[in-house]
């Protein structure tokens, strides 16, 4: 089954009529970052469509950082039975949206890390080791295939960290 594509503004004024419900597929940390007013966050790494049986009366609206993750679970969801799963045409890399934490984003926490190993590469290889220059290019090499994949497996990862999924009540 292909799946059915809804424009952000369309799921909005559904939602806000109470005929559908948006669904962000993210990770806890991820949402806390910034999401959708009044989306429900279920997170794909932990699916489970018999999360998504209560609005088999309610259209049911797809969204996550670029939209990978929510065409994934929008067709594990055809596949399991439910037909009235949209994935919105716009995710959150073009939805503008406020923190809703003060903890700091997975974004930020990305960004730290990158420093860091950049600093442990320019101290390690001045003052002990030419192996050292393995990590720019592990960098490198990763920050180039997540560009193509449109995929970033390590803003996943930092995002399922413990002091990340800590806070999952508090959504």
């Amino acid at each position: 089954m292909v799946t059915r594509i809804i424009s952000y503004q369309e799921a909005l004024r559904a939602q806000r009529k109470g005929n559908g419900v948006i669904v962000d597929v993210r990770e806890p940390a991820e949402f806390r970052d910034g999401h959708i007013p009044y989306a429900i966050n279920l997170s794909s790494t932990r699916f489970s469509a018999a999360d998504y049986t209560g609005w088999k009366h309610l259209e049911i609206y797809l969204v996550c950082q670029s939209g990978d993750r929510a065409r994934t679970i929008a067709q594990q969801l055809h596949e399991g039975g439910l037909s009235n799963v949209c994935v919105l045409n716009r995710h959150m890399e073009q939805i503008d949206t406020e923190a809703t934490s003060e903890v700091w984003s997975v974004d930020r926490q990305f960004r730290l890390l990158l420093g860091v190993l950049i600093a442990l590469y320019l101290i390690g290889h001045y003052w002990l080791s030419d192996a050292f220059a393995a990590i720019p290019v592990i960098l490198c090499t990763g920050l180039i295939i997540t560009a193509i994949i449109d995929k970033c497996y390590l803003r996943v990862g930092i995002a399922m960290l413990p002091w990340n999924r800590a806070q999952v009540n508090g959504n």
